[in-house]
């Protein structure tokens, strides 16, 4: 696995550092800290910072990652590796280009608690990610505590590695799971009960017990903004989901802002 942490000057990003370390510490990822940035002329010295703090999550006796590199200086000795890198531009282009070019897996990003999931100076940059990576996308809000997870699952289509990640995010932070099963509003009870007791027989083989709800398409919008009990909020946005279908860009933007949670866009 590949994890791209896309990191700017502002606390957020610092406090969304023991997430990755949880997430590389579990998953055994390769970890890239990506610092971007037009305001400050001191990215690197930053980012040079991020990647002290993160090594200090990893018990050395235990940890994949055996030593720490810059991206000029990859040794054939590491297991696991955690680069540093520095890039100027429009940070929602730099950061979504690395992760084509790299073949990441997931992009890490932080925000501020505000709804529109900013960066300070820089807009949106946060939700523009999410919206346009064509990898998964875990967002988190600064100091929100996640204690239940709200996955939002096509009857007709879930992929492995989605449930695989929503069971990573649930194990990481120790939260309950509610999963929101939608449908475009037709009798679907007989066609997606085989459906549901597979996922829970699937959780439930992790020692995860989810709570399972059916929610119409045209009401998730509310269901999503009248909900306030999750601290994170995972949908999956494959090609052939039914919110990449039906839902335009500036309808999952909206969605998105509808909440005040962490989000995870799954692809």
């Amino acid at each position: 696995m590949k994890i791209l942490f896309a990191a700017d000057e502002h606390p957020y990003s610092s406090d969304a550092l023991p997430q990755v370390a949880r997430l590389g510490e579990n998953t055994w990822a390769d970890i890239k800290l990506l610092g971007v940035s037009n305001q400050s002329q001191d990215m690197a010295d930053i980012v040079g910072g991020y990647h002290k703090k993160l090594s200090e999550y990893f018990d050395p006796g235990i940890s994949p990652y055996l030593q720490f590199s810059s991206e000029g200086d990859r040794k054939n000795t590491i297991k696991k590796q955690i680069i540093t890198r520095t890039v100027k531009g429009n940070p929602t282009k730099q950061i979504l280009e690395e992760a084509k070019n790299d073949s990441a897996d997931l992009i890490v990003i932080g925000c501020s608690t505000q709804k529109n999931y900013i960066w300070e100076n820089e807009g949106e940059v946060p939700l523009k990610v999410a919206r346009d990576a064509e990898c998964s996308v875990l967002v988190i809000k600064e100091e929100k505590k996640i204690n239940r997870v709200l996955t939002c699952l096509d009857h007709d289509n879930i992929s492995q590695k989605s449930l695989e990640m929503v069971s990573q995010m649930v194990t990481l932070f120790k939260a309950d799971l509610d999963i929101v099963v939608l449908n475009e509003g037709e009798n679907v009870e007989e066609k997606i009960e085989n459906k549901l007791s597979w996922l829970i027989n699937y959780y439930s083989a992790r020692d995860i017990f989810p709570c399972i709800e059916l929610v119409k398409l045209t009401s998730l919008e509310t269901f999503v903004s009248r909900q306030a009990r999750w601290g994170l909020m995972a949908m999956w946005m494959g090609k052939k989901s039914i919110l990449e279908r039906v839902f335009p860009s500036n309808k999952v933007s909206r969605l998105l802002k509808a909440n005040a949670s962490s989000v995870l866009l799954l692809r």
